[in-house]
């Protein structure tokens, strides 16, 4: 009798034992899965707390110029340019020969640049300008593939042919290279233009420089990309041109208004990388008919993107984004278009090129296609030629500010 209960006590205590040991082995486990669900929560929380949105927000600020009867409000080319504590709106007369400044303090028209188009400081009809400086102003055309360097006096210091490159590709002029998006950059002593694609060209680059003091042109390795519908060989170029172009001090940022892609490359277009930037308002962008079957009014109602803006002050871009809509009767395509279609939302991308917000506008209120930054914030013209207050002899711009939702 003793023995056995000997035993059964022996037993009794391994088991309970073991029962302990599983307890304690499970505890254990069960500790470790709420600490690595605490810390995975914890993690999330941090993530989302750090993820920002972004929008435009409308101020009570605005500022407007009065232009001279012979000026147009659809201005095409556009720059904000400072010196010597002087801070200007530039933008080219859309009628004439001449890029106008206007004092940014004081509305003020101060003076004109007027380049000669024929004889010995003749630079054609100018399409576009770029000024690194007031001795050394740069001027790009729609008759050649050529860019003059003019001074404040309009006295022409030296032309830049970039019809074909050292390796012999040849160039096309690019009709909307020199307008406000696709701007001609400097950087490293070169001259980093857009040239027009060539769809019959063995290489179609997007890019090329031209070094300022040999005046080599040198095609850069990154080409215009292929899109559905795009495929008329009768044609040299078509909806590939509709683009835009920024430069941020580093790389060069391409938008492609039928691409939701932006493609980021360095200043030798070496490395390219393509990133979604897409807007919550498209679906999915619809093309303009290669073969000339759209009309202006049907390109003016399809979703596509539009330009791209670097803003230095805040360390952001901003790409205009075109909803679908429908135009009312008797609105003409052409007019609407020169002043930025019907409406319009802004995409604000981070530094890394994040979308960490998008700002939809109303319609017939903002043109979309007239924008600078300044240090105090973003101005967009409200001189749209259907908005209830426009004025043809006025142009007016609304600051927005950069504001977390």
């Amino acid at each position: 009798m003793l023995e056995t209960l000997v035993v059964l006590h022996v037993t009794i205590k391994y088991k309970l034992k073991t029962i302990y040991m599983k307890l304690k082995i499970n505890l254990y486990y069960v500790c470790c899965l709420t600490l690595v669900l605490i810390f995975c929560c914890s993690c999330k929380f941090a993530k989302n707390k750090e993820k920002h949105a972004y929008m435009l927000k409308i101020t009570d600020d605005s500022i407007s110029f009065t232009l001279d009867k012979d000026t147009r409000s659809s201005i095409m080319t556009m720059f904000t340019y400072s010196e010597n504590n002087n801070e200007y709106l530039t933008f080219q007369n859309p009628n004439k020969n001449q890029i106008l400044f206007y004092n940014l303090k004081s509305g003020v028209l101060d003076f004109k640049i007027e380049p000669e188009i024929d004889g010995a400081n003749g630079v054609a009809f100018i399409l576009g300008y770029y000024i690194h400086n007031l001795d050394s102003i740069f001027l790009t055309t729609r008759s050649f593939e050529e860019i003059s360097m003019i001074n404040k006096d309009a006295i022409l210091v030296d032309k830049f042919e970039y019809g074909k490159t050292v390796d012999g590709i040849e160039l096309q002029r690019f009709y909307s290279t020199t307008a406000i998006y696709t701007p001609i950059t400097i950087q490293n002593n070169n001259i980093y233009i857009v040239p027009g694609c060539n769809r019959f060209g063995e290489k179609n680059p997007v890019a090329a420089s031209i070094d300022l003091k040999n005046k080599e042109v040198n095609h850069l390795p990154f080409e215009y990309p292929k899109f559905p519908g795009a495929d008329n060989k009768n044609k040299r170029a078509g909806i590939e041109e509709h683009m835009s172009r920024c430069f941020d001090g580093e790389k060069f940022i391409y938008s492609f208004y039928f691409d939701e892609n932006i493609y980021i490359t360095d200043v030798n277009h070496k490395k390219i990388n393509k990133i979604i930037a897409k807007s919550k308002y498209i679906d999915k962008v619809k093309y303009i008919d290669d073969y000339g079957r759209t009309s202006i009014e049907q390109g003016c109602e399809i979703p596509n993107y539009g330009n791209l803006i670097y803003d230095k002050y805040r360390n952001v871009y901003y790409r205009i984004a075109y909803p679908e809509t429908t135009l009312e009767k008797g609105i003409k395509g052409y007019e609407l278009r020169e002043y930025g279609r019907k409406n319009f939302s802004i995409i604000i991308l981070d530094k890394k090129f994040n979308v960490i917000g998008e700002t939809l506008f109303p319609d017939y209120t903002y043109n979309s296609r007239l924008i600078f930054v300044r240090e105090d914030g973003v101005y967009i013209s409200n001189s749209h030629y259907l908005n209830p207050n426009f004025n043809d002899d006025t142009l007016g711009f609304n600051r927005f500010s950069l504001n977390e939702v």
